[in-house]
């Protein structure tokens, strides 16, 4: 049976930063060595049983078990507004036991906006109320996070986003009962997850709840205390409006809200300014966008720890200077130099994060069109355009939609009439 080639890498990648071979791993879990190596390669389909095993011998905290689930399998639409339906969440009680179900709505509404707790609700307190929100708790729930996030490399938006809703429901019941030293830290998580959940909602087009998310976790930020993610919610805005409408003046204006918050982190500040310079370059700046990213730069160059688990965090730093001024220059419709920076980028991009490297393979596709090569352009598109589909990537749909006015001055050419046809109804976002 056809297994999932997705999940099979998210496991390869969790297998190899644990350092195990396939061997190992097999004799640990009870199963042959070649059936773990055909679920690692997409081969054969992940039975529950070996999840659970997988979950123990990774220490993964019930990440793989949860990815199992069919998932949210609505047709992947980068434009659509919607409003979150009224589906069923399995919560899962941390330690094992039974999977709780709630409703998606009342979920929503109760951390919204405060909802009175429903029936449903009432009976995860119930499940959770053996749960102790202690230290350990609060830190495995940390590290269920980062897991999600390196999955979140790989596997589309869809596949994700129930997974950390439900996790947030437990923190926020864990929250309540915590204590007054301990208050502060999950209220601080809750924010990272909902940081987490905006930008994989606006991954998979979901403009409603990448705001939804956006809002609660600047909420819990600013309970916490925590000045760097209230000032990076700013940040996440100002992408929202490159990546939604490609609006460079209010991408500006979001940006130098963060920018200009006070005691903000020099790394936020650095990323604020490197939006900025986007939405100046989107806007036909050229003058100002260079200035907001010199200055990107060096804040970037200064800053600490503090706020650095924010952002972008699975490409070296290094090569994120380089997007960051090859993205202005090709929103300028400038093309050679972006090329030759990039373009052999994409393989170590691709080794850190599919997704990343689809975004800038995308931005390629402009680059090479603002040279006069479509035929270079159409071959990176097609790519891309798969690439986005089966990752669910906005933000390289939005960096194709870029490049469509200028791929029409080739539109009677086979292979830019099929990249135009099958980029039909996503509308450009920016000449």
């Amino acid at each position: 049976m056809p297994g999932d080639v997705a999940l099979g890498a998210v496991l390869r990648d969790f297998r190899h930063t644990r350092k195990l071979t396939l061997a190992a791993v097999a004799r640990r879990a009870g199963c042959g060595e070649s059936q773990l190596s055909y679920v690692e390669s997409g081969n054969r389909r992940l039975h529950h049983w070996l999840a659970e095993k997988l979950d123990i011998i990774y220490d993964t905290g019930g990440i793989i078990t949860s990815l199992l689930a069919v998932g949210d399998d609505r047709p992947y639409a980068p434009s659509a507004q919607r409003v979150p339906d009224d589906s069923v969440l399995l919560v899962q009680v941390p330690g094992g036991g039974d999977q709780v179900p709630i409703s998606r709505r009342e979920l929503l509404g109760s951390l919204g906006i405060g909802i009175p707790t429903s029936p449903t609700l009432m009976r995860l307190e119930q499940f959770l109320g053996a749960v102790r929100p202690n230290r350990d708790t609060l830190g495995a729930l940390a590290e269920a996070l980062d897991h999600y996030q390196t999955a979140a490399r790989v596997l589309p938006p869809s596949r994700l986003i129930d997974a950390l809703t439900t996790q947030v429901a437990v923190l926020e019941s864990l929250r309540r009962r915590a204590g007054s030293l301990l208050r502060t830290n999950y209220l601080a998580l809750q924010a990272r997850y909902a940081e987490s959940l905006s930008w994989l909602s606006e991954e998979a087009g979901r403009a409603e709840e990448a705001l939804f998310w956006t809002d609660r976790a600047t909420q819990w930020a600013q309970s916490s205390g925590w000045t760097a993610m209230t000032a990076y919610m700013f940040v996440r805005r100002s992408m929202m409006a490159v990546s939604f409408a490609g609006d460079g003046h209010r991408a500006v204006d979001h940006a130098l809200a963060a920018y200009e918050m006070p005691d903000v982190p020099r790394r936020i500040q650095g990323l604020a300014a490197k939006q900025m310079a986007f939405g100046y370059a989107l806007s036909w700046e050229p003058d100002a966008s260079a200035r907001a990213l010199d200055q990107a730069m060096t804040l970037l160059d200064e800053s600490g720890e503090e706020g650095s688990e924010l952002g972008q965090r699975s490409v070296v730093s290094e090569d994120l200077y380089v997007i960051f001024r090859t993205t202005c220059d090709i929103y300028l419709s400038r093309g050679e130099a972006a090329i030759g920076v990039l373009e052999p980028r994409l393989a170590t991009l691709s080794s850190a994060s599919a997704r990343t490297a689809t975004i800038t393979r995308a931005k390629l596709v402009r680059a090479y069109a603002n040279i006069g090569q479509p035929h270079e352009a159409a071959r990176l598109a097609r790519q891309a355009i798969d690439d986005s589909t089966t990752l669910q990537s906005l933000s390289a749909r939005s960096e194709l939609n870029r490049a469509v006015p200028v791929l029409r001055r080739w539109r009677k050419r086979a292979e830019i009439a099929d990249v135009l046809q099958r980029l039909q109804g996503d509308a450009p976002t920016n000449a």
